[in-house]
């Protein structure tokens, strides 16, 4: 009997998809457990340390900005 992951693979390979690595798998299955769900949100952010939520936080500040009151944005100092 094979297993998920072997049959994932040769579906893939079979239908021609492309090939995700594991981080790729990951991160989608954590959009889709995450869903418009503010606590499931909250339950990963508790997962991370706090080096990897500041490095999340920067990254995001580059990429959105910041915003204010009427959602306009501030520019980072």
């Amino acid at each position: 009997m094979k297993t998920f992951s072997q049959v994932q693979k040769l579906n893939e390979m079979k239908y021609g998809q492309p090939l995700y690595d594991e981080k790729d798998l990951m991160k989608n299955r954590l959009i889709t457990a995450a869903g418009n769900d503010v606590r499931v949100l909250n339950d990963i952010i508790a997962c991370l340390t706090d080096a990897q939520m500041e490095k999340c936080y920067d990254k995001l500040i580059k990429e959105y900005s910041l915003t204010g009151k009427v959602g306009e944005a501030i520019p980072n100092k």
